[in-house]
């Protein structure tokens, strides 16, 4: 897996900590439909805290079958 495989998860976090919930998610369903590589972080990861409690966000989690 490279760099570029994980891109669109990686402007999600970028978009996340800045605030830009709208372009975190945007990037976040873009990342999705790539299937991109770093969605295997996503229910750990404490970048994404910003976008735990948004809809979007827990559809698509809801979405990769993630273990509870």
């Amino acid at each position: 897996m490279s760099f570029t495989d994980e891109l669109g998860y990686k402007y999600t976090q970028i978009y996340a900590q800045r605030g830009d919930r709208d372009k975190a998610l945007q990037w976040l369903d873009t990342a999705l439909r790539l299937r991109d590589g770093g969605f295997r972080r996503l229910k750990t990861d404490p970048l994404m805290d910003p976008l735990r409690k948004e809809p979007r966000f827990r559809a698509i989690e809801k979405a990769l079958k993630f273990p509870d």
